[in-house]
């Protein structure tokens, strides 16, 4: 074996955001999350090569180390935390990169976890499932950030599709949904603020008002879930221009969280797309900045992203794909 590839994609959260955050998707009645798996790619690459440790590189943070199990935490924590965990501890090269810009919302460090998580199995001739990769990659997240963590970016990034998320007792319900990608592409768009957030903090502080029973998050996460309820049912029927709505009742819901969701920006980038076409949209990921998904009218996706770079955004190639994860092996 010379060198293993393994791809894993973003995704956009359509409803139900946050509700992937244990305990609160059990406690909330109906609880479920919608999401996509789209065309941007976190990437991990191994290679063996024969050295004492494990060469870690990221061409996006421009780290270059290496690390041996046992010393001080290096700038890639949670890749040293994987390699440990798959027994990838001497000699290998480890090389990640990503198209998903830091910061956007779109699940993209987590994508990273999933292509690392897949890349160094291969490498190991590891293969413990889909399921056992969620788990792994979320416990592996938690101790690194020191908060809980989710489990809704792992699903698209190793699955695709719209896929929706449940959260009976005992564990998370995943399925795919039967919906038209090719048409599911003709609606969404999906732009970049150029404003980057951090979600870690956002969610714990989310929780933790959820769990000391503060009023205003229970009402905002149950209105959340109830949407993405109504959501779910008008995607399955193909009633395609009730969704904008359903994402605007969404991000509605989201800003009630607490304040600063919503930045100018997004408010202004919002309102362009409205006027070029756009039926409703929302921020992705926790918000505070970002990026936005919009859904349009038929037949007005062109003309609502080249109203969004005219007002200073960047539309991303964001496609929804079928197919979330690739693993390559160079013998």
């Amino acid at each position: 074996m010379r060198r293993v590839v393994a791809r894993a994609a973003a995704r956009v959260d359509l409803a139900g955001g946050s509700l992937d955050l244990w305990p609160i998707g059990v406690m909330l009645p109906g609880a479920r999350t919608l999401n996509v798996g789209v065309g941007l790619y976190a990437t991990a690459q191994c290679e063996p090569n024969g050295q004492p440790g494990v060469h870690l590189i990221s061409q996006d943070l421009q780290a270059d180390y290496v690390w041996r199990p046992g010393e001080s935490p290096g700038p890639l924590g949670l890749a040293e935390r994987l390699c440990e965990a798959y027994g990838v501890v001497r000699g290998w090269t480890v090389v990640t990169s990503s198209e998903i810009p830091r910061g956007s919302g779109l699940g993209g460090s987590s994508a990273l976890s999933v292509a690392l998580a897949l890349a160094l199995g291969r490498a190991v001739h590891r293969h413990p499932g889909t399921g056992r990769i969620v788990a792994e990659c979320r416990d592996l997240e938690a101790a690194h950030l020191r908060i809980p963590t989710g489990v809704q970016d792992f699903w698209p990034a190793l699955m695709g599709g719209v896929i929706r998320l449940r959260y009976p007792a005992g564990g998370t319900q995943v399925d795919r949904l039967p919906i038209s990608l090719k048409a599911f592409g003709t609606r969404m768009v999906v732009a970049f603020s150029g404003q980057s957030r951090l979600s870690a903090r956002t969610n714990w502080d989310l929780m933790r008002r959820f769990l000391d029973g503060d009023e205003r998050a229970y009402r905002s996460l149950l209105g959340i879930a109830q949407t993405a309820g109504l959501m779910e049912e008008q995607l399955l029927a193909g009633n395609w221009d009730a969704v904008g709505p359903l994402m605007v009742e969404e991000w509605a819901f989201r800003k009630g969280l607490a304040e600063g969701i919503s930045t100018p920006v997004m408010d202004a980038a919002l309102d362009v797309a409205a006027s070029a076409g756009s039926l409703g949209g929302k921020g992705c990921g926790a918000g505070g900045g970002g990026c936005l998904a919009f859904w349009t009218r038929e037949g007005a996706h062109l003309a609502v992203e080249e109203a969004l770079r005219d007002g200073g955004l960047r539309v991303l190639s964001a496609r929804p794909v079928d197919r979330g994860s690739s693993v390559e092996v160079e013998s």
